[in-house]
């Protein structure tokens, strides 16, 4: 973090960033404290995504006020190379945010939002096929672990309980995507198309739709490695098992990141929130 310029201090359970990226607010990994190998307390390495989300910001040089009270933008020329080189925590979890629990969850509540979501834990073929040549066979492909589908059922519980409307489902071709939609938001995803050298013209079709902002709720598209066909929202590709990047488009290919959550911060998110 040194070297954005950033410094911190703590807030309870959470650190609020100054320097380059002002009003940040994230939870850190263990509340920011690990043992060592002979069991002392130490600092913990702040998690990756929140590494990555202050790349997207710093990098961008585009922090700015907007009409909703500590929303930071998110703009189309991110620098994706910096939050691929950031350094990474095995099993990290964290959730980002500049909004306090209540107005997170009532921005959810209004929709007009796109959420994509990492498929959960999976195992299997480590060599899958490509999108435009998978077939009905699941053993050529990774599939959901036990853990991946818990992963599932603590987003649709958390969506559920909290009245978050979701209008639209959106899964990848592949199986551990379709079902990890399937349990998390108990209906049958939508597959997105396939995107190939046969169809090049469907990426660009599928950039417009992910800018367009959702009527009635929210839209979900679950997917892994989509980076190729969102461009500025590459950072899916980074995110953990079950982790969900919420932003708001403007329909013009701007973009503003709401939230980063982990699954288990959906249960977090209920507590916190009187009534559900």
């Amino acid at each position: 973090m040194a070297s954005s310029g950033q410094t911190g201090r703590r807030v309870g359970k959470t650190m609020t960033m100054t320097g380059d990226a002002p009003g940040i607010a994230c939870v850190p990994t263990g509340y920011g404290q690990s043992r060592d190998a002979e069991g002392i307390m130490q600092p913990r390495r702040w998690a990756p995504v929140l590494v990555l989300a202050a790349a997207l910001v710093a990098s961008a040089g585009a922090v700015h006020a907007q009409e909703r009270a500590g929303i930071v933008a998110w703009p189309p020329e991110a620098d994706a190379m910096a939050m691929r080189e950031a350094p990474r925590e095995e099993g990290a979890v964290v959730a980002w945010t500049t909004l306090d629990p209540p107005a997170l969850v009532d921005t959810l509540r209004r929709g007009g939002l796109v959420m994509l979501v990492r498929h959960g834990q999976a195992a299997g073929n480590d060599r899958d096929p490509a999108p435009w040549r998978i077939t009905g066979d699941r053993r050529a492909q990774s599939n959901l672990t036990s853990a991946g589908k818990a992963q599932a059922r603590l987003i649709g519980v958390g969506l559920r309980t909290l009245g978050v409307p979701v209008t639209k489902v959106v899964a990848s071709p592949y199986y551990r995507a379709r079902d990890f939609a399937e349990i998390a938001f108990r209906t049958k995803p939508v597959i997105a198309a396939d995107l190939g050298p046969e169809n090049p013209g469907q990426i660009d079709a599928y950039r417009r739709y992910l800018d367009t902002p959702p009527v009635g709720g929210n839209l979900v598209v679950v997917g892994h490695l989509l980076a190729p066909t969102t461009a500025q929202i590459s950072q899916l590709s980074e995110l953990a098992d079950g982790h969900a990047a919420i932003y708001l488009p403007d329909g013009k290919g701007g973009k503003t990141l709401i939230a980063l959550i982990a699954p288990a911060d959906w249960a977090r998110l209920i507590e916190a929130v009187p009534g559900g």
